[in-house]
């Protein structure tokens, strides 16, 4: 289905929404055939709601889609660019958000009691072990060559599970996509801040849907009136053999119930459905079940202490050949649309009304304040407009009297030139002779 074939009812209906049908959301979820049904009294009960909680309408696109999906009208659901644009810097410092992203310092910074073995670290060109002892590059391949097993690369940088791949160990040599790894191909690849990990051994439950990828659990949490929270998770899969699981490379998305139990669809990053994997044929409605799913909650909540600067992050969790949560990244944005659509869940629950509530009042409060900045900048460009003026004068006024000191001076030395003349002094006996008469 192609977004040009927007009949003139359902553009009226659009129109009459605000919802915009050039945007790239809109076009991802038309083709998927989640805005069949068009109900036009959730919008409006949808549009009120944000207006009532959050003091503004909104492009309802994503609700409409929500409601496509798993039949639940629902209009807690929140909408992708409000999330990104302002719920998110709100509840993070996304100033400091490359530093928490940094994969190297994951040992330090958030400590997980159970992650895969580091193996190498390039950290700004410079190669460390497992100890953060400093290796020449020699050294370094040394390492990976003596590990003796397959590893797992990554860009150190970024999140998302961005740049994965898998090198793979055969008779005393490295290989990645086929070809003998040196080091100054891994350099070439990965530039200055890689990280290389120990191949996670993953349970059954989540390796059956698709084998050839480290598959894991995408969980949320939210650090809210001083506790943190759960707020929901989703498995991702990956597809058509390929060892990364995000939906970005063509994977799909599972929710997860609170007891840890698999949805019977799955979604991908084009808003598609599925009820069978299309690489494995797995049918989702086997309801695995995530085992100890208790326990995985507990683990993040856990873990989201150590992030002092960013009150929601959402977790990447393998889940261990023994049963236990293994900790993989954090990662501090996300798509919240493909979150919502794959849990089949609004993202903050029952928080949202409590959440949406107070931001609105905080950014009420901001632009008040914002509007006295505004005032008190308009008073000080006022005054100092003055004091320019009023510099211009005394400027004047300096010139003027130093033109009249001047004048003083010449006045001054023409007097003495005179009372020091010979004529001043021989005409001095008539001044006095003219003094006594007058």
């Amino acid at each position: 289905m192609n977004t040009n074939n927007i009949s003139k009812s359902e553009q009226k209906i659009f129109d009459k929404f605000y919802i915009n049908t050039n945007k790239k959301a809109f076009k991802r979820y038309y083709n998927a055939n989640l805005l069949v049904n068009k109900n036009e009294q959730y919008i409006s009960e949808t549009n009120k709601f944000w207006l009532k909680y959050y003091g503004k309408e909104i492009d309802p696109i994503l609700n409409l889609a929500f409601l496509n999906l798993t039949k639940k009208p629902d209009p807690r659901v929140v909408p992708s660019n409000i999330m990104w644009n302002e719920l998110i810097p709100f509840f993070n410092d996304m100033n400091i958000r490359i530093g928490y992203s940094d994969k190297n310092i994951y040992d330090r910074m958030i400590d997980p009691p159970n992650a895969p073995k580091t193996i190498l670290k390039r950290v700004r060109g410079h190669y460390f072990n497992s100890d953060n002892k400093e290796l020449s590059a020699k050294q370094a391949l040394e390492v990976l060559i003596n590990y003796g097993d397959d590893l797992i690369i990554k860009p150190s940088d970024t999140d998302n599970g961005k740049g994965i791949n898998k090198i793979h160990y055969k008779n005393n040599q490295l290989y990645l996509n086929k070809d003998i790894v040196e080091i100054e191909k891994l350099e070439s690849i990965y530039g200055y801040n890689f990280t290389v990990q120990e191949v996670i051994k993953q349970h059954s439950v989540m390796a059956k849907p698709h084998p050839s990828s480290v598959n894991t659990l995408r969980m949320v949490t939210l650090r809210w009136n001083n506790e943190i929270k759960y707020l929901l998770s989703f498995a991702r899969f990956g597809a058509n053999n390929a060892v990364r699981d995000n939906a970005g490379m063509g994977g799909l998305c599972v929710g997860i119930t609170e007891d840890g139990e698999f949805l019977d669809i799955a979604i991908d990053e084009n808003a598609k459905v599925y009820t069978h994997h299309p690489t494995t044929n797995y049918d989702f409605k086997e309801y695995a079940k995530i085992p100890n799913f208790d326990k995985f909650k507990d683990f993040v909540i856990e873990l989201h202490h150590n992030i002092l600067h960013h009150d929601f992050v959402s977790w990447d969790i393998a889940v261990g050949i023994n049963n236990e949560p293994v900790f993989i990244e954090a990662n501090y944005r996300g798509a919240t649309w493909l979150y919502q659509l794959a849990a089949q869940r609004p993202l903050f629950g029952d928080l949202t009304e409590e959440i949406l509530e107070h931001i609105k009042k905080e950014k009420d409060v901001n632009k008040d304040v914002g509007s006295n900045l505004t005032k008190i900048k308009a008073n000080n460009k006022k005054l100092k407009q003055q004091i320019n003026k009023l510099k211009k004068e005394k400027e004047i006024l300096e010139l003027q009297i130093g033109e009249e000191k001047r004048r003083s001076e010449i006045y001054f030395r023409e007097n003495q030139s005179i009372k020091n003349s010979k004529s001043w002094r021989i005409t001095s006996p008539l001044r006095r002779i003219a003094k006594r008469i007058k």
